[in-house]
């Protein structure tokens, strides 16, 4: 039988995205500077989301901003612009909880310090999944994949898409994510 896959998802990757080098120095940047707890992280772990500073240099701003231009343009949606960045300081314990970023395009996530414990978890879109009466995992009926990430990775996605998973737990310390979003210009 054929399968014509309908609605795909685009999941946007772009691997070693920053140098060894750039990474070492955000990472120092970003555990130099006020983090604060967010209701997004449950547990031990805070942000810069209410009061974000300015991580990232021009450069790597501007390699950002071409990556969603990018990835808007495969996507099919209108031009976007980067217009938040902030820093998630996760430590052992802490959950990420189950979200979505409104009022947002394109959404974003560099991974500055993980390791191999670390994923990221995005949850299907399709609000009749549970009525699936399935006999075995397919790419077709997942209530949720884990993505493996890795460090100075580029993620991008559509912001309506719910990730995080709080029935995970982080394994390690100093989890530390860059992440932003992108609305119309």
């Amino acid at each position: 039988m054929n399968i014509t896959p309908i609605f795909p998802l685009p999941i946007g990757r772009v691997y070693n995205f920053i140098t060894p080098k750039e990474r070492l120095h955000l990472l120092k940047h970003i555990k130099s500077i006020p983090h604060f707890p967010n209701g997004a992280i449950e547990g031990d772990g805070s942000s810069t989301f209410d009061n974000p500073p300015n991580l990232l240099d021009r450069n790597i701003k501007d390699r950002l901003q071409l990556a969603v231009d990018e990835f808007t343009d495969m996507y099919g949606n209108i031009p976007t612009k980067i217009v938040n960045i902030w820093s998630n300081i996760q430590n052992a314990g802490s959950r990420l909880k189950e979200h979505v970023h409104p009022d947002s395009i394109i959404s974003g996530a560099l991974y500055i310090n993980v390791d191999q414990s670390c994923k990221l978890y995005v949850h299907n879109p399709n609000p009749y999944i549970e009525f699936s009466t399935k006999s075995k995992d397919t790419p077709y009926n997942y209530d949720n994949v884990s993505i493996d990430v890795e460090n100075g990775e580029l993620i991008l996605f559509p912001s309506w898409l719910r990730h995080g998973n709080l029935s995970v737990i982080n394994e390690m310390d100093e989890r530390i994510v860059v992440s932003f979003n992108s609305c119309p210009k």
